[in-house]
């Protein structure tokens, strides 16, 4: 009995200085993120006076140290400078201060800039942008592509994505293809605005922006780049789901392939629903794809796919036309290789 009071006595204990130190671990994230704020704000001010003007900052986490800090552009409403600094260790990006927050505005004016002319590309061909990822590599555009303008619609957006696209990505490798995603314009209606002083790059990259124009089923559409010009007669689009959606998608498919091979290869097990399901040329309302399966189900071993079903689906998943076997679908190395993916 004393040793079981004796371990309830010290785990209470233990519970206590755990917590203690949590609350003190956290207050001083909450110190170290203000000083960083303070020192970032008489830096600007030093260097750049009435230009820079901060927003937020933010610990930086799994980093032990220093914040990240954020300022909007006085001369550039578009624009927003991203600078790390730690003042306790009077350091920004690791180096000097000054270096460092100059480098960081000329990244925000650049971003800023190139934010500016996906926006013009795309503006000026009749597509609105409605959000753009975070590298600025893949637009949002707004768009109700039917069975009888699709091609017209994808050939459009093509021409947007050939005046904006740069050759090379941030990395300044060559790009192979450039990627946009189409959201119904009443989606896109409904997006959040976020504030309206922020500066526009932040709001157009938003996570939270751009999880709502992802939360329903929408196209992602992919253009081949040939010697560093973007080709607009290239696009192929596919449907993207949310999770849940396609959880149910592949659920639809996949049974359906399991029925069918039920009655032409009893012994047949479905591995996998693919992963990409390409609309169907000139349509919005067929999608093609493919469902890899084996020989033979069960045995103990897992079923991976070495061939694989093609067929065309609705959008909810349900067969429109016939089925087609496609025999040892994977390489020497086990990849599949499959057509159009």
């Amino acid at each position: 009995m004393a040793e079981t009071w004796g371990g309830r006595v010290l785990g209470g204990l233990t519970g206590v200085l755990v917590c203690a130190l949590a609350l003190l671990a956290a207050g001083c994230g909450v110190v170290t993120t203000k000083s960083d704020r303070k020192r970032a704000a008489e830096l600007a001010e030093a260097r750049y006076p009435g230009i820079l003007d901060v927003l937020s900052a933010r610990t930086l986490f799994p980093a032990t140290s220093g914040s990240e800090v954020t300022f909007s552009v006085a001369d550039d409403p578009d624009a927003a400078v991203l600078l790390r600094i730690d003042a306790a260790a009077g350091t920004c990006d690791r180096g000097p201060c000054d270096r460092a927050l100059d480098e960081a505005v000329e990244r925000g004016r650049s971003r800023a800039g190139e934010l500016r002319r996906m926006r013009a590309a795309f503006t000026d061909c009749g597509y609105e942008l409605v959000g753009a990822t975070p590298a600025l590599s893949a637009p949002w555009v707004a768009a109700a592509p039917t069975n009888a303008t699709v091609t017209r619609v994808l050939a459009e957006i093509g021409a947007c994505v050939r005046t904006w696209s740069p050759a090379r990505d941030e990395n300044g490798a060559p790009r192979r293809s450039v990627t946009v995603n189409i959201v119904a314009p009443g989606l896109a209606r409904e997006r959040p605005a976020g504030k309206a002083t922020s500066p526009t790059v932040l709001r157009m990259t938003d996570p939270g922006l751009l999880g709502a124009l992802a939360k329903r089923p929408h196209y992602s559409v992919s253009y081949t780049v040939r010697d560093g010009v973007v080709d607009p007669a290239s696009g192929r689009a596919y449907l993207s789901f949310p999770w849940e959606d396609r959880r149910a998608f592949e659920k639809t498919v996949g049974d359906a392939v399991r029925d069918w091979l039920r009655t032409t290869r009893p012994r047949a097990g479905v591995a996998m629903v693919s992963g990409l399901w390409w609309l169907a040329p000139g349509t919005v309302d067929r999608l093609e794809g493919y469902v890899l399966f084996c020989d033979e189900a069960g045995g103990g071993a897992r079923c991976a796919g070495d061939h694989a079903v093609a067929l065309a689906v609705d959008p909810e998943g349900n067969p429109v036309g016939d089925f087609q076997v496609i025999r040892d679908v994977r390489d020497d190395h086990g990849r599949v290789r499959l057509p159009q993916e």
